[in-house]
């Protein structure tokens, strides 16, 4: 019965995180980009080594424009995690809005190789493969994202980046609301 109180602490504690990483991704979803930054922040206040956390941070500086401080970040994750399949999808992100489009699918080839099983890594780079007009290599990772998470279904429906597909057969059919 002692550790009652820790484990209280601890089920609390981690609630609080979860819920900082809800809505920092949700402020993400909804362009509201300082408050996401705001609350990833306040998730790597409660726990320093939470990757997720500060991917989040780095997308939003990313979203605002602060790209110097978005990859230090991406640098950062990397020291808490070798091979982070987490930060250099955010790197991708970031280099992507940077216009260095080589750097990005660089970093985008990293994370699905280091993180095969991350449905967010392959939505990003059909999202890179989108910008770049590449239909085929855009319907391979979204296909790969949706099977791996069917849920983001809902966010390829109404994703500005796939605007250019939106009306090609292969992406109604991939991305049909079910």
């Amino acid at each position: 019965m002692e550790d009652e109180p820790k484990k209280r602490q601890d089920m609390i504690r981690q609630l609080r995180i979860q819920a900082y990483l809800d809505f920092g991704r949700e402020f993400l979803r909804s362009g509201r980009y300082q408050q996401a930054l705001a609350a990833f922040e306040e998730a790597v206040k409660i726990d320093g080594g939470l990757v997720r956390a500060h991917m989040g941070k780095s997308l939003a500086l990313t979203r605002l424009g602060r790209f110097d401080e978005a990859l230090a970040i991406c640098t950062g994750i990397f020291d808490l995690e070798a091979h982070s399949p987490h930060a250099y999808s955010a790197q991708g992100v970031c280099y992507q809005a940077m216009g260095l489009v080589n750097e990005a699918r660089n970093a985008f080839e990293k994370s699905v190789q280091f993180g095969p099983d991350l449905p967010g890594n392959y939505y990003n780079f059909a999202c890179f493969w989108a910008a770049q007009r590449e239909a085929g290599k855009c319907r391979q990772a979204l296909e790969k994202a949706l099977a791996l998470d069917p849920k983001m279904n809902a966010l390829a429906a109404t994703d500005v980046d796939f605007k250019h597909f939106r009306q090609e057969p292969w992406f109604q059919e991939l991305v049909a609301f079910k």
